[in-house]
């Protein structure tokens, strides 16, 4: 991650620059359209997941294999939807709706159409990508995506020194390192899972089960997609390309940051799943509860130095940055950490099952992004709007996710509000505080990297010493060489 976060910032200033603002806000929102298909194959994933990793629990590999073959066909179903979709109300909605240069449009129809395709392979390897992380075989998937970093160093190269149309290029580049990356996925669970081939299941019974379960995810799907991309739409739809650059930006950081945590729950989810299945209910707290802490805390430790040093850090990392965008990182990160809260209860309730009346009430505050968000700047034109609807839906769903995560999972409230929120206010309250009063806004890189030391040496002593509980810190200085004496397992 720390490989891949510096690879992502500087290729992201690369295609920038060579792409420009209104041209990288154009691909930003064009194939941002597209993303918002992800809601099907986010849904389908954590289907596959949840599914798997019950199956693997209980080591019944012919129980995997059925549900890998159910939830295949059921991407190829999709597949054909999205395709249709796509080629029709989709092109159509690009060419008449969205706000695009007339001289950029072909550029745009063709940037969207190697979207598509991507999108397509990208469905079709999703289960082999849900077999690995069920299966908790993570270290493949990371260096893969170091390799899919090395990548993109190239394609900025090559986007830098490119003579053709740059927004083309750019495209089908991207185009060509999914192909590559998944490629590869597909033949490594082939060759790694000889047990697992593709079939058609005669049991009604396991697609009625799967597509139960697809059917309430779908809500909480579609809101995600609707945050993400719905609202850049929405953004296009009132101030054009130029602010889709800027909140371009702010997401490509907001989405490094993120990975860490993100990538965390990638290894934790299969632990969640698992030890709900084998009825081992204290472990499954304890692990939502530790994993809550250390998601937020891990986003938290990397987020508060950009937000303190932001303005600093945009201007050295991007030669021209766009208008708006420090304001739009500072907002997305706040989102972020909010969200990151509570994911690991999201990840216990998917295990539960029992998903009708928490995608209804979650999912419908989730849904309320968009529609909020373009009343709003129907009355007031301020570009802002969005994010600041974006975390005040994250509060309330922080708040719905501990309540059903009560009465689905069993668990007391009070226990979670003590291990988990106290120890998370107390850390964020003090830290910023500390921030706030003792350090300045840099101006020069070395007050810059002093800055940075400073507040991620503090953060970290509060976080370990604070936010952790004597077991969870134990456990974190045993990993760690200079303490290792001092810890045995």
């Amino acid at each position: 991650m720390i490989i891949l976060t510096v690879i992502s910032l500087f290729t992201v200033r690369i295609v920038l620059n060579s792409l420009g603002a209104a041209d990288y806000g154009l691909y930003n929102v064009v194939a941002g359209f597209i993303s918002m298909f992800n809601f099907i194959s986010g849904t389908l994933t954590i289907a596959s997941q949840r599914f798997f990793s019950i199956e693997i629990g209980k080591n019944d590999w012919d129980g995997v294999n059925k549900y890998f073959s159910v939830n295949f066909t059921l991407y190829l179903a999709f597949c054909i939807l999205i395709v249709l979709f796509a080629e029709t109300i989709g092109l159509w909605f690009v060419k008449n709706k969205m706000v695009i240069a007339p001289e950029r449009m072909t550029a745009a129809v063709i940037v969207y159409q190697f979207s598509v395709i991507t999108f397509i392979i990208g469905i079709i390897v999703s289960p082999h990508l849900a077999l690995l992380i069920a299966d908790e075989n993570l270290s493949v998937y990371s260096f893969v995506s170091i390799f899919e970093g090395v990548f993109k160093i190239v394609v900025a190269y090559l986007l830098y020194i490119t003579t053709k149309d740059k927004l083309v290029v750019y495209g089908f580049l991207l185009f060509l390192v999914s192909i590559i990356i998944n490629g590869f996925y597909f033949i490594y669970t082939k060759l790694k899972y000889k047990k697992i081939h593709f079939y058609l299941v005669n049991d009604k019974s396991a697609y009625k089960e799967v597509f139960g379960f697809l059917n309430w995810n779908m809500i909480g799907a579609l809101a995600s997609v609707g945050k993400g991309q719905g609202l850049n739409i929405v953004i296009n739809l009132f101030f054009g390309t130029v602010v889709n650059a800027a909140r371009g930006v702010a997401f490509q950081i907001n989405n490094v940051v993120s990975s860490f945590s993100m990538n965390f729950m990638k290894a934790i989810d299969p632990q969640i799943t698992k030890s709900y299945a084998s009825g081992d209910k204290q472990r499954f707290f304890n692990i939502s509860c530790s994993a809550s802490k250390i998601s937020f805390f891990l986003l938290f430790i990397i987020s508060m130095p950009l937000m303190t040093n932001m303005e600093y850090i945009l201007r050295l990392w991007l030669k021209n940055v766009p208008e708006y965008t420090v304001m739009f990182a500072k907002l997305a990160l706040i989102d972020a950490l909010i969200m990151s809260l509570t994911d690991p209860i999201s990840t216990g309730i998917q295990a539960i099952g029992k998903l009708k009346w928490y995608q209804i009430i979650v999912g419908g505050l989730f849904l309320l992004n968009v529609p909020v968000s373009y009343i709003i700047l129907k009355f007031l034109h301020n570009p802002f709007i969005p994010f600041f609807v974006s975390i005040v839906v994250a509060f309330f769903m922080m708040i719905a996710k501990i309540i059903f995560f009560k009465y689905l999972g069993k668990i007391s409230i009070k226990e979670y509000l003590k291990q988990v929120c106290i120890p998370v206010f107390i850390v964020s309250a003090v830290s910023v505080m500390f921030s706030w009063i003792l350090l300045k806004n840099p101006e020069i890189f070395g007050m810059l990297l002093l800055n940075v030391c400073t507040e991620v040496a503090f953060i970290s002593v509060m976080v370990l010493f604070i936010g952790l509980n004597k077991c969870e810190r134990k456990l974190i200085l045993s990993k760690i060489p200079i303490f290792k004496k001092f810890y045995k397992d």
